[in-house]
């Protein structure tokens, strides 16, 4: 049943196909909304772009199975476990730049604060 020249079965093949077709519109539709920044949509891109290229190439499943030596239920789980620790850790970092502007930002308004109050009893004993 499974052509091992193709390395998925053309309903698989399909499948993946429409998926990765239906992912790569939801990510430029939310672009467009506003809803995902683009640089946050590259990775969303990049995924449904591979999925897209073994849709219509999987032969290039076979060939990278071969080449590290692995199932092919291995090699797709080995390429969604590198894609989750690129998200993690594009996360992790959006994460890092965030925290680094919040104790700026906290920063910066507890000295606003602390001068306004100063500026108020100043302003106040010099009525």
């Amino acid at each position: 049943m499974m052509n091992s020249a193709a390395g998925l079965e053309w309903t698989h093949r399909l499948g993946l196909f429409a998926l990765s077709l239906i992912l790569l519109v939801l990510v430029l539709e939310l672009v467009r909304r506003g809803l995902l920044k683009e640089r946050y949509a590259l990775l969303w891109l990049f995924t449904s772009a591979m999925g897209l290229f073994v849709g219509v190439f999987p032969g290039s499943i076979v060939l990278l199975s071969h080449l590290f030596k692995l199932q092919y239920l291995s090699l797709l789980f080995l390429i969604s476990f590198l894609f989750l620790m690129g998200l993690v850790l594009s996360f992790t970092v959006v994460i890092s730049r965030l925290s680094e502007k919040n104790r700026a930002l906290t920063q910066e308004v507890a000295l606003l604060s602390h001068a306004l109050r100063r500026l108020e009893r100043e302003h106040d004993r010099g009525e």
